[in-house]
């Protein structure tokens, strides 16, 4: 069956639920997958505990050699021989670090996590909109449909930009550690106030690359939100939060109304001189949005991958 027949033969199967209307909404509330934005947050916290027991076992040999330069140094007055000797140290053991970093991500298969993860989004897609179209217009559709070239273009360039991501994190982190320990020294820092310094910013490299998950995630699911909901022939959605207090005040303003997919709403927030509009983005691709797009189906421009068949 080409196209144009299959269209029309879809229009003429889902008519009925149209009860004569141009346009029919969604029957179904479909909801942000929070537990594969948790699944890739395990991978990313486990990832990150691999850098931080990596350093861990690098610093002891830095805080001994510090200290052997220093009680060098105050007896042989020589503090800038000290430092410079104490500077070389600290890089070549970073270097280390990095280096044995490196190795062992190779082991940790961070590519492998996120293609299966990325299989699991799609699959999770692909459920939720058989189950919309399903209760909505009284079909079923051809699953097989979305795995097609967009879908797997899709999913190959989101697992190579995500383990791009990732991969910046580990050098980010050891430049920060590095310059951490490095100031400490120069200016007289105990071991324990480096120590505590360094933990610190692990923590903040830790809560970044959870973000990213968290990001990322919502950036998939809207991207193959959107593309369904196109091929289908949708040209409208009704904006859907997450319904919980991380909810920003313009996604809440914005949920229930209805959009265009060719005119992506304003994003923005409120400054003490009134609202500060930063863009314009569907669900999912503000940062860290959880928000969802509930499909307007159009009866003349309907298009699915029927199976052709009642259900």
């Amino acid at each position: 069956m080409n196209n144009i027949a299959m269209a029309l033969a879809v229009q003429k199967a889902a008519k009925p639920r149209f009860r004569g209307h141009k346009v029919l909404k969604s029957k179904v509330v479909t909801h942000f997958p929070d537990n594969l934005t948790r699944e890739y947050m395990r991978i990313t916290n486990t990832y990150m505990t691999l850098l931080n027991k990596t350093l861990a076992e690098h610093l002891p040999a830095i805080r001994k050699a510090i200290d052997a330069e220093r009680e060098a140094a105050q007896r042989q007055d020589m503090r800038h021989d000290a430092d410079l000797n104490v500077s070389r140290m600290i890089q070549q053991a970073m270097m280390r670090a990095r280096q044995d970093m490196e190795k062992k991500a190779e082991h940790f298969g961070l590519e492998r996590k996120l293609e299966n993860l990325a299989k699991l989004t799609r699959k999770l897609s692909i459920r939720e909109w058989n189950r919309v179209v399903h209760k909505t217009l009284g079909i079923n559709i051809f699953e097989d449909y979305y795995s097609g070239e967009f879908y797997r273009n899709t999913l190959k360039l989101w697992v190579r930009d995500n383990v791009n991501l990732i991969k910046t994190i580990p050098d980010k982190t050891m430049t920060r550690m590095t310059n951490i320990i490095n100031n400490g020294f120069y200016s007289g820092s105990s071991n324990t106030s480096i120590a505590k310094q360094i933990q610190e910013a692990y923590g903040i490299e830790r809560r970044h690359a959870q973000f990213i998950a968290r990001d990322q995630m919502a950036k998939l699911n809207g991207e193959i939100t959107r593309q369904q909901q196109e091929d289908a022939g949708v040209k409208e959605y009704i904006w859907s939060d997450s319904g919980d207090v991380r909810v920003r005040d313009c996604h809440a303003e914005h949920h229930g109304k209805r959009f265009k997919w060719s005119d992506p709403p304003e994003q923005w927030y409120e400054t003490k001189t009134g609202r500060k509009i930063v863009g314009r983005a569907h669900p999912g691709q503000f940062y860290n949005c959880r928000c969802v797009a509930l499909p307007i189906f159009d009866l003349p421009g309907l298009n699915l991958p029927w199976e052709g068949k009642q259900p």
